[in-house]
C-alpha cells in the first residue's frame, strides 16, 4: 500500500475518533444538564411555601428535608455549588453583571429556607455521610441511611427539632424547624447556643408570618431562664 493511502486512512481514522469522542462528550454533557435540571425542579418542590412551612404530617416534613439535602449532595457531584443549587431551588436567576444586583434585602422566607437547607447539608457532611449511590437512593425516598464509611460508620443520625414542639405544637411539620444531628438522649438540656438558635428561629418564623407574634414571644419567654428570686431581707 502506498504511503499516501496509509496517510489518508490514518487521517480519516483520526478524524473519526475525534468525532466519536466529541459526540460522547456532548451526550455526557447533555445528560448532566438534564440531571441538573431535574434536581433543580425537584428542589423547587421542596422549597415551595406549602412544602417548607405547611406540611400535613411530621413524617412528611422529615422526608422532605432529607430529599432536599440529598438533592444538594447529588448536585455537588455534578459540579454545582450548594449555594448555586439553592438559588435554582428558590427560583433565583443567575446574575452575570454587577448591574444585575437587586436592591433591598433578601425576603425572610427565602432566607429561612436557604439557612435551613445549607446548615443541614453541612451537618450531613460533618456526620460522615458521603454522596454515594446507596445513600442518595435512600434519601430520594426520604430515608437517611446509616453512615457507610469513616469513624462513625454504622451510626444513623436523627432528625430533631430546633424548637421543642411542646412549646409550639405543630412546628414538627415545619421543615425550617428540623435539623439532621447526632442522636441525643431524651431530656438532654439545651445548650446556650441551641437556645439562642431556637429564639432566633422563632423570631424569623414570626416575621415570615408562619407563626403569630404571640407564639414567638411565648417560645422566647419559655426558653429564657428566670432570674433567681431575691431572698427577703431580715
Amino acid at each position: 500500500m502506498e504511503p499516501r493511502h496509509i496517510r489518508y486512512i490514518l487521517t480519516r481514522s483520526g478524524a473519526a475518533i475525534v468525532l466519536i469522542v466529541a459526540i460522547l462528550y456532548g451526550v455526557d454533557m447533555l445528560k448532566k444538564k438534564q440531571r441538573k435540571d431535574t434536581i433543580i425542579s425537584n428542589l423547587k418542590s421542596v422549597c415551595s411555601d406549602s412544602s417548607f412551612f405547611n406540611q400535613f404530617h411530621a413524617a412528611d416534613a422529615r422526608k422532605a428535608l432529607v430529599r432536599g439535602v440529598g438533592l444538594i449532595a447529588e448536585a455537588r457531584l455534578l459540579g454545582l455549588d450548594p449555594d448555586e443549587t439553592l438559588d435554582g431551588g428558590l427560583g433565583i436567576e443567575k446574575k452575570y453583571f454587577s448591574v444585575d444586583k437587586e436592591d433591598g434585602g433578601t425576603p425572610i422566607r427565602e432566607s429561612i429556607i436557604r439557612k435551613c437547607l445549607r446548615a443541614n447539608y453541612e451537618n450531613f457532611l460533618k456526620l460522615g455521610y458521603t454522596a454515594d449511590y446507596h445513600t442518595l437512593q435512600g434519601m430520594k425516598g426520604g430515608e437517611l441511611p446509616s453512615v457507610r464509611t469513616g469513624p462513625t460508620a454504622g451510626s444513623r443520625a436523627e432528625i430533631g427539632t430546633i424548637i421543642d414542639v411542646a412549646l409550639s405544637p405543630g412546628l414538627d411539620r415545619v421543615i425550617a424547624n428540623l435539623e439532621i444531628r447526632p442522636p441525643r438522649i431524651p431530656g438532654t438540656p439545651m445548650t446556650d447556643v441551641e437556645i439562642a438558635r431556637a429564639k432566633q428561629l422563632a423570631k424569623d418564623l414570626s416575621e415570615a408570618g408562619v407563626i403569630e407574634t404571640a407564639a414567638a414571644e411565648r417560645i422566647t419567654a419559655s426558653l429564657t431562664p428566670k432570674p433567681p428570686e431575691e431572698k427577703p431581707k431580715k
